[in-house]
């Protein structure tokens, strides 16, 4: 992975906020540097005026030797299609998203404008910004928007839905299984995270009656209101289940950014010991789970059911109880504990798929970005959560098992 320096962050920053986040990183650098005299005098040109102006201040204090609390964001590109690419082995939709590097800023909406005109013959015009719309939508279960921007049953809506099909197969086709997963009538759908937390979406429908008040002559309205009562068909588990997974992979994230020096190192010295007496001394894993403390119990079933190692066990880690741990797992607890211990704790400021911290810290935060998805590529969450949701247990079958070894040389997964 490409890393810079605190003040080249800045630099980025600036740039992303003048509107060249689409460049590379090395381009946004240039740029900046070719206009560092003169930023100030850019801020009317920028596409988001008030934070390149707060760039271009952290930059002046940087040059001044003055230590700034300046935040600067990265965001996903095209977060929904990356999750989905992710957890279905996609290759394309991994590479449109910039979880595979292809030497260039990806940029997931633009490349499906293309792949559209291609599939059209170059015989109508398309606007990227109607591309964005519908994508953004569709793959959230949405035929109503792509509809309205291309018409129905029209040649723009088949080659939009086409190249959409060629650009993120693994997403088209996980947006088809995740709308057949409603479970008819039923008044609420669940499933539980890799880190235990549950999601529970009741299903609401409007509901309304005709009241006639005899105080006003009889006069009558009608009052509308959700209620509890379930549906036979419904579209919102795409959205819900891809919601609930980005959720997650902010909650991990900032686990492995923000967390406690001292948890950290009294979890890897019992991770070590252990491991170290299971080789030495043929120690073997304590399989009856039942024995452990409840919290323990929760967070190795949810390994073993997702091929998730996250970082929420570490508090309930001791001698007693890493005993109920895989080796599998003590190991890959490691190395995500050396790679936290790579750096001290930040802070990181989220909201949804933009993500902010200092510049000094943002080469760690796009590393442990990238090492999120790297287990959300090798996990078995989709067959969890689908199975979960289904009541029967199941296998989704990815469309390849080698995603993560390209995502471990991402370079724009978040940029």
């Amino acid at each position: 992975m490409q890393t810079f320096t605190g003040f080249e962050y800045l630099l980025i920053d600036a740039a992303n906020n003048f509107g060249l986040d689409k460049e590379t990183y090395d381009s946004r650098i240039i740029w900046t540097k070719a206009n560092l005299d003169k930023l100030e005098t850019l801020v009317e040109e920028a596409d988001d005026k008030e934070q390149f102006y707060s760039a271009v201040l952290a930059i002046r204090e940087a040059q001044a030797g003055k230590p700034s609390g300046h935040l600067v964001g990265f965001d996903a590109i095209c977060s929904g299609m990356q999750i989905m690419s992710a957890i279905t082995g996609c290759h394309s939709g991994a590479q449109a998203t910039g979880l595979i590097d292809t030497g260039y800023r990806p940029d997931a909406y633009n490349e499906t404008t293309e792949e559209m005109g291609r599939v059209m013959g170059g015989q109508f015009l398309v606007d990227r910004k109607d591309v964005k719309a519908a994508v953004m939508t569709m793959l959230y279960g949405s035929k109503a928007k792509p509809k309205e921007i291309f018409g129905e049953e029209t040649p723009e809506l088949a080659g939009f839905y086409q190249a959409v099909t060629n650009i993120a197969p693994g997403a088209y086709e996980l947006l088809q299984v995740l709308l057949d997963s409603w479970q008819p009538f039923t008044l609420m759908h669940r499933w539980v995270l890799p880190d235990g937390f549950v999601a529970r979406v009741k299903v609401m429908e409007t509901v309304d009656a005709r009241i006639e008040v005899d105080e006003m002559d009889h006069a009558s309205f009608t009052y509308e209101w959700k209620e509890n009562v379930g549906s036979q068909t419904g579209l919102s588990n795409v959205a819900n289940v891809i919601h609930s997974i980005d959720a997650y992979v902010l909650r991990s994230l900032i686990r492995r950014c923000s967390y406690d020096p001292s948890v950290v190192q009294r979890a890897l010295q019992y991770c070590t010991t252990e491991i170290m007496e299971r080789d030495l001394a043929g120690l073997a894993q304590d399989t009856d789970l039942s024995r452990a403390p409840e919290a323990i119990q929760k967070y190795v079933e949810r390994f073993q059911a997702t091929n998730i190692v996250d970082a929420v066990i570490l508090p309930y880690l001791n001698h007693n109880t890493v005993i109920y741990l895989s080796d599998d797992h003590l190991r890959r607890l490691n190395l995500m504990m050396e790679s936290m211990l790579e750096h001290k704790p930040f802070h990181v400021v989220a909201i949804h798929d933009d993500f902010r911290c200092h510049p000094n810290y943002m080469n760690y935060l796009r590393a442990h970005y990238r090492h999120v998805f790297i287990e959300l590529a090798n996990s078995e969450v989709l067959s969890d959560i689908l199975s979960q949701i289904h009541g029967v247990a199941g296998t989704y079958r990815k469309l390849s098992s080698d995603l993560s070894e390209k995502i471990a040389g991402s370079q724009y997964a978040i940029c």
